[in-house]
């Protein structure tokens, strides 16, 4: 089986990796659909008080952006770059809570955008699936996630963070209008801490900006958030026993 066909069955994605289907309805979190994994637990095991992780997976809102018009990309890229970055907490009105995001798509994670594209008779992406992406294609290179999800008041006191296991390409992190960062491969899994931008007893928003025109294979590598995201809760007296852990 194909990388395409494989993500477009969320059930197979998810088997993969040792989590069943119906992970999505065994642990609801605050109405926002977080499913719960103890860590070094089962999936669906009750979580434990010093740290938790859920699976972000469902719930998720999807947009193509355009590499080449600031217009079509939400804004990004029509002021000067240092200007774009010079208020904090005010990144872009895509990245707030007062965004309509209704006309977007709603889609659970993995997510290949790419694989739903029609195919094109093309040298340059002949090796790449035949799917029209890359510098030669701005309007189908770039896509905008967006995840809104509740953070209860009784977490407040803990480090909370995002884990992407895996995004096609380079992209950028946006949390309740806060630039986190960016990372710049699709294959290497990363993190951001979300702690001091968290709206405790309230909604969060989560946005993700992915750039697929450039590849780093000569094969069919698609476009978008195509593994698992985890959001993680951990008591702060253990926070850094748990990073000694993984640098172990």
């Amino acid at each position: 089986m194909d990388r395409g066909n494989f993500l477009k069955s969320s059930s197979a994605a998810l088997a993969a990796t040792g989590l069943s289907s119906n992970l999505k309805n065994r642990i609801v979190v605050g109405g926002s659909s977080l499913v719960s994994v103890e860590e070094g637990g089962c999936p669906g095991q009750p979580a434990s008080s010093a740290r938790a992780r859920l699976l972000l997976d469902f719930g998720w809102r999807f947009h193509l952006g355009h590499a080449d018009d600031a217009a079509k990309d939400f804004g990004l890229g029509a002021r000067r770059r240092e200007s774009q970055f010079a208020k904090s907490g005010n990144f872009l009105p895509v990245t707030r809570a007062d965004f309509n995001d209704r006309d977007w798509a709603a889609i659970d994670l993995p997510h290949d955008w790419a694989v739903e594209l029609p195919f094109k008779e093309a040298p340059l992406v002949f090796h790449h699936g035949a799917k029209p992406v890359g510098r030669e294609y701005p309007e189908t290179s770039i896509g905008w996630y967006r995840r809104v999800f509740d953070l209860a008041a009784a977490d407040a006191g803990k480090r909370i963070a995002v884990e992407f296991d895996g995004v096609f390409r380079d992209c950028v992190v946006i949390f309740n209008g806060y630039y986190l960062g960016e990372n710049f491969s699709g294959y290497v899994p990363f993190r951001f801490d979300l702690t001091d931008f968290a709206n405790f007893g309230d909604k969060n928003i989560l946005v993700v900006r992915v750039d697929a025109t450039l590849g780093e294979g000569w094969f069919y590598e698609g476009a978008g958030i195509y593994r698992h995201v985890w959001l993680t809760k951990t008591d702060p007296r253990n926070a850094m026993g748990h990073v000694r852990k993984i640098a172990s």
